[in-house]
């Protein structure tokens, strides 16, 4: 009953009316009398024979629409038999009587093969991808589906051209398609002839695997980057000028799942690529063997990043998100420089959201430029006011992802968030770390000096867990080293990090930055950053994260007691 659809259904209907106007022309073949009545109706034969040979060719189109490819092998079989029967009874009677039967049915052949010739053309095209000439998405969904109902195993490999949307950005779709078919080319070399390979979208190739030799180890011989040169061509130019050559870097990564037999009934195409693309995504953080295989932890990772996903768009809908800010002080004198400002999210059942649980999650994806976006302009808004009204120095600090320091258009943005809020860009501090300069180190930097013209100040946080180059980061305008916790809490203890901590504070100062340690909590660990000379420090031991109430109230008091 599995099969049995409704296509199926009206397969077998249409050829079971289609076997009887068979077998009704067939009895109006033998003699009979020139005519037949319905009650006072008289009917001639011929007529009758008529109406059965178009119904015949009718059903026999039906049948092509219904199914181009077992409807024509049905309607194939019901016209050769009838023109066979036709010829026969011709012969046999040595009559031309059935010829104007034969001719109609003929006729009808023709336009079968015509019909069964346009949807072959369409089905192609609709199955198959213009750019790489292997299968697009439909044929994907049709394939696997396929591979799923029959209950057969096979393997998956979702594989991806990497920096495909800047390769289009800075050469051009001309350039990108002919790396797309490169790639499609290069990954065709690992294929047996029962393989598949589809392109599902811009710069995503799946590759179906019937059973056989590992995939993984033939795909380890294509998954690496390679310097390739693509030819495009130039209208522009003359016509002994019309080939243009670009040398790349295509880069490939690739995750696979193992599907096998007993499916469930959550099983479909979707469910296995989207479980493919899962841990496509585990490889963009390796540097070599770019391979990943899908396991069930991927999953409910997957699932989780989603639920994440879903949560930080409610909380920016709905205003769950708010501003706490930790204030951070004078190492010497414990005079307040100024806060950080930190996210929580509140949802409507008053229970928090740790950041924990949310800011990675947008980080994978681009809303985490829109929680940075909220942050500065609700930070910018509730302290205008304050800074309108201060006698000394405040600072503002905000922490800013990687995405959003490395995209185009942040300057632009945060220019109009200073213009609406009228805040001092003086006033302003933007943390940034060391793995911005990972997302993309030209507009990254590019931004950086922009901000420093603007009067932002910029301060590098995480210090001293990054890979930058210090040569690099000598020669870009930042103004504060920040040392991150996890250097701070051991330095009681351990003289190897209190000599570590003190050689950061001592580079910062050679950079002609000055230096804040975070997450301090103890008088031990704050008599050592004294004795380093560390500038500023914050934590715990001198204020937690508080409310924006009681940010403006610490502005306000004269003096800080130890």
């Amino acid at each position: 009953m599995r099969h049995l659809t409704r296509k199926n259904i009206r397969l077998i209907l249409l050829t079971i009316l289609g076997i009887g106007c068979f077998m009704a022309l067939s009895y109006t073949g033998k003699p009979h009398a020139d005519f037949f009545s319905i009650g006072n109706l008289k009917i001639p034969s011929s007529t009758r024979s008529g109406i059965l040979s178009g119904s015949l060719s009718l059903i026999c189109f039906l049948l092509v629409f219904t199914d181009y490819k077992k409807g024509f092998k049905i309607a194939l079989g019901i016209i050769f038999i009838s023109i066979g029967n036709l010829l026969f009874a011709m012969i046999m009677r040595h009559s031309i009587v059935s010829l104007p039967g034969i001719v109609t049915h003929t006729v009808s052949l023709i336009t079968l093969v015509t019909l069964y010739s346009f949807y072959a053309r369409l089905s192609v095209s609709n199955m198959t991808d213009y750019i790489t000439s292997m299968g697009n998405r439909r044929s994907y969904v049709k394939e696997v589906t396929e591979h799923i109902e029959g209950r057969k195993s096979f393997t998956l490999a979702c594989v991806e051209l990497e920096d495909f949307k800047h390769i289009n950005d800075v050469y051009g779709i001309q350039i990108g398609d002919a790396l797309i078919k490169k790639a499609a080319e290069k990954l065709s070399t690992i294929l047996d002839k029962k393989d598949k390979m589809f392109r599902i979208t811009g710069s995503t190739l799946a590759i179906l695997f019937e059973p056989g030799e590992s995939p993984e180890e033939r795909l380890k011989s294509v998954i690496n980057s390679e310097t390739v040169t693509v030819h495009t061509e130039d209208s522009s130019q003359d016509e002994n000028e019309a080939q243009t050559e670009t040398s790349l870097t295509m880069t490939l990564g690739a995750g696979i799942v193992y599907s096998h037999p007993p499916y469930n009934f959550t099983k479909t195409a979707s469910s296995v690529l989207r479980n493919a693309e899962t841990a496509l995504a585990k490889t963009r953080n390796l540097a070599e063997n770019r391979i990943c295989i899908f396991n069930e932890n991927m999953e409910n990772s997957d699932i989780k990043q989603r639920e994440a996903e879903f949560l930080v768009k409610e909380a920016l809908k709905n205003k769950y998100f708010y501003l706490v800010y930790q204030p951070q002080f004078t190492t010497d004198e414990k005079k307040l420089r100024g806060f950080e400002t930190l996210i929580r999210c509140r949802k409507p059942d008053c229970s928090i959201v740790s950041p924990v649980d949310f800011i990675p999650a947008a980080e994978k994806s681009n809303l985490i430029m829109k929680i940075d976006d909220f942050v500065l302009q609700t930070a910018m808004t509730e302290f205008k006011p304050v800074l309108a009204n201060a006698e000394n120095d405040l600072t503002i600090s905000i922490n800013i992802s990687a995405k959003t320091m490395s995209s185009k258009d942040f300057i632009s943005r945060i220019r109009r968030i200073i213009e609406g809020t009228g805040f001092p860009a003086e006033n302003l501090e933007l943390e940034i770390t060391e793995y911005s300069f990972a997302e993309s180190m030209e507009t990254t930097i590019s931004n950086i000096k922009a901000l420093h013209e603007m009067g932002i100040k910029i301060a590098l946080d995480d210090f001293g867990t990054g890979y930058t180059s210090i040569k690099q980061l000598m020669t870009l305008p930042i103004n504060i080293l920040k040392i991150d916790k996890s250097l701070i809490d051991d330095i009681e203890s351990s003289q190897n990090m209190r000599d570590v901590v003190d050689s950061v504070i001592y580079m910062g100062h050679v950079m002609n930055c000055e230096v804040i340690s975070e997450g301090v909590e103890k008088e031990a660990q704050l008599d050592i950053l004294r004795e380093h000379k560390c500038d500023f420090i914050q934590g715990f031991i001198w204020g937690k994260p508080i409310d924006f109430e009681e940010a403006k109230n610490m502005y306000n008091q004269e003096e800080f007691g130890e």
